[in-house]
């Protein structure tokens, strides 16, 4: 079975400094991105038509090699016939595309951080080509948590999505300052002391009223008192 590029590309000789890339492309990702990449690349190196083409293979592993070689013998005359093919049999794989409705729905996390959220929304923002300059800036501020970088870019308003980044930067050097401070009070405070365990030994008992009430009249101090006052009567007995 002959090879699926045709004869004027297998006999297009390769530059003397050629490299093969690092670029890997197995079927499972977008293949339009894939395709991008590598074309970056090629211009870098100033590869011919028919160099991408044979460089653009050395890429391909697995099931897209797998696919490559079941194609027509002769079947790929140019890059952009190759390109094409490939994006058409990896369509599925396709990333499906961002719009303005992405941003809009996009909200920091309750214990995100400000330096987080911001790089994460700027990088959704790169993703979406169709989202105008005002869009983005306004999407920003109304997804941040409330506090004092929202309500400082709804108060005065921002001339751009760069104001806007700009502007948020000086929050997120704030916002890390005071967790620094933070930390460095909860470092500075006192451990609370430990209670000291008390002795075992008896603790010295106290006489209740109660009980000291009970003594007081015990039988004993009764019967000593009814003695006395039987002898006062007999000395007080007239003589006879």
């Amino acid at each position: 079975r002959g090879h699926p590029f045709s004869r004027e590309i297998l006999a297009a000789p390769l530059p003397n400094n050629f490299k093969e890339t690092n670029l890997v492309y197995d079927g499972s990702s977008d293949p339009s991105r894939h395709v991008r990449t590598f074309e970056n690349m090629a211009v870098l190196h100033g590869y011919s038509d028919s160099v991408c083409c044979r460089a653009f293979l050395s890429t391909l592993r697995g099931g897209a090699l797998d696919w490559f070689h079941q194609l027509p013998s002769g079947s790929i005359a140019d890059f952009e016939d190759l390109a094409g093919k490939l994006t058409n049999q990896y369509s599925s794989a396709v990333a499906q595309e961002k719009t303005y409705l992405t941003l809009m729905a996009m909200k920091q996390g309750e214990k995100e951080s400000l330096r987080k959220y911001v790089a994460r929304y700027n990088k959704t923002c790169l993703e979406v080509h169709s989202a105008s300059d005002e869009v983005k800036a306004g999407g920003l501020i109304r997804s941040l948590r409330a506090g004092p970088c929202r309500t400082s870019l709804a108060k005065t308003p921002a001339r751009s999505y760069e104001d806007v980044l700009k502007r948020c930067r000086k929050y997120i050097n704030l916002e890390e300052m005071e967790m620094e401070f933070a930390k460095l009070e909860g470092m500075s405070q006192p451990e609370p002391k430990k209670e000291q365990n008390r002795p075992r030994g008896r603790s010295p008992r106290r006489s209740s009223p109660k009980r000291s009430e009970q003594r007081r009249a015990s039988p004993r101090r009764r019967s000593g008192d009814a003695k006395r006052k039987k002898r006062d009567e007999w000395q007080r007995r007239p003589m006879v």
